[in-house]
């Protein structure tokens, strides 16, 4: 045998191992990541959260994949500074969006941006609330509306041109977010895209214009009617009594259960027309192969009160408002569920730790990466729903979230010097926030320590400079 056909095979093995032993492509190194946010969705405006009247089975299927989190709030249920919480792990009295489409301060770093640094191809599609055009908060790829508006004939902002198609808003953030993902999947780079829808949000007109053939999967009949429609607001701030959220709901109609099963069916709707364009997002993972080194967070902005208290809308810093579905799948997370108190603050951390890249100081969320791993420890013992940023007549407000309790002190002016009124609900006894035990002599002491929570918020959060 000659010494080149001694040497050929000797090659061929000498390459087998080279191509088995190094990474061929980023699946094999740092994971992508993938964060799908929707707008104004229920915590259990979801069939896997126990509602077995919604159609949502993308999103049920996700869940069935998924660590699920069971009680998470986010940081103030408004579109703009519960989007610039997530973003920067940061309250918006430190990161300056307190309101409807205020800045956030010079200095304050965004995830693309934390990302992008550490070698990340970054992407956002779908709905922008925040001035400062995604591109300039380091996003490379982005097609984008802006606010809120008609889901059809949207004007979009995509890579530069303007833009009126004419299918749905999210469908066609949904196909630009698989463009994205296939025109990375080949690439050794690995990626971060942040999607986010318009619906469950209303429309510009204040409706929910979902098909027909996808309302008729429904019977409004069949609709739920929360078991506080009739709430007379005893026990509650006097405001209440006039805000937008109570005015508005009884243009709808509220508390009347036909109005609210009417509107709820429409809710529903879009919801179900949502679950099919976030599921083209996520089999696009899958058809390239790389869903097993993606991680998946899904969340909302906040939730939304169909009837509770009478009231519609967000902002207010009760359950329904307050509390979202939160998901996350990837390499090496067990189905499951847990009960520690998250937020969305908590997303930016926890992304950071999971491509190992340092968490700042600075942050005000907590990484979940021992829950990812299995661990079932706490993760703080109360969340701090900062409600400070004025909207349709809401007093501001710091509400303490814990295992047992919902705490809201509601403050007569932002200087937050003197107190309106203190609402104190049990959490597991009393699901629908009707019986303020605030009041209650027996309470004292639990008052005395949530207050402690209050206190820390204002020394070491609202007195920061950012």
């Amino acid at each position: 045998m000659r010494f080149y056909q001694l040497l050929g095979p000797l090659l061929l093995t000498i390459l087998s191992c080279s191509t088995t032993s190094q990474p061929t492509n980023k699946t094999e190194s740092k994971p992508n990541i993938v964060v799908i946010l929707t707008d104004d969705q229920q915590f259990d405006a979801a069939a896997f959260n126990g509602n077995e009247v919604i159609l949502t089975p993308g999103i049920d299927q996700l869940a069935g994949q998924s660590r699920r989190f069971t009680q998470a709030n986010v940081a103030f249920a408004l579109c703009s500074p519960s989007r610039a919480a997530l973003l920067t792990g940061r309250y918006g009295s430190a990161n300056g969006v307190l309101e409807l489409n205020s800045r956030l301060h010079a200095g304050e770093k965004t995830i693309a941006q934390y990302l992008k640094a550490a070698g990340y191809a970054t992407g956002m599609s779908g709905k922008w609330h925040l001035p400062t055009p995604p591109g300039q908060l380091g996003f490379d790829f982005h097609n984008y509306f802006y606010s809120n508006g008609t889901y059809y004939g949207r004007e979009i902002f995509d890579m530069g041109d303007t833009l009126r198609p004419e299918i749905h808003c999210d469908a066609y953030c949904a196909d630009r977010s698989v463009d994205f993902i296939r025109e990375q999947a080949g690439r050794e780079q690995p990626f971060f895209l942040f999607h986010c829808t318009q619906t469950p949000h209303m429309d510009h007109r204040h409706t929910w214009p979902a098909q027909d053939t996808t309302k008729a999967k429904y019977r409004a009949e069949a609709m739920p009617v929360p078991a506080n429609r009739l709430d007379d607001l005893s026990g509650k701030p006097e405001y209440l009594r006039s805000v937008r959220n109570r005015t508005q709901a009884q243009k709808y109609g509220y508390p009347d259960p036909a109005a609210i099963q009417a509107h709820t069916l429409d809710y529903y709707a879009v919801i179900t027309e949502m679950d099919g364009f976030i599921e083209r997002v996520l089999r696009e993972l899958d058809a390239q192969g790389i869903a097993d080194n993606t991680y998946v967070f899904f969340l909302s902005d906040n939730g939304w009160m169909l009837g509770d208290h009478g009231f519609t809308s967000k902002v207010l810093p009760y359950r329904p408002s307050s509390k979202v579905p939160f998901l996350v799948r990837g390499p090496g997370i067990a189905a499951d569920t847990s009960a520690a108190l998250v937020s969305n603050l908590d997303v930016l951390p926890t992304i950071l730790e999971l491509v190992g890249t340092e968490v700042p100081a600075n942050l005000h969320g907590k990484s979940l990466l021992p829950l990812l791993r299995g661990a079932q420890q706490e993760v703080r013992p109360a969340i701090v729903y900062e409600g400070l940023g004025g909207y349709g007549g809401a007093q501001p407000n710091l509400t303490i979230i814990t295992d047992e309790f919902r705490y809201i002190v509601t403050y007569k002016d932002a200087a937050l010097e003197e107190v309106d009124f203190r609402e104190l609900y049990h959490q597991r006894d009393d699901f629908w926030e009707m019986n303020n035990l605030a009041d209650q002599p027996e309470y004292g002491e639990t008052l005395r320590e949530l207050e402690l929570y209050i206190d820390r918020h204002q020394q070491n959060i609202l007195q920061e400079k950012s």
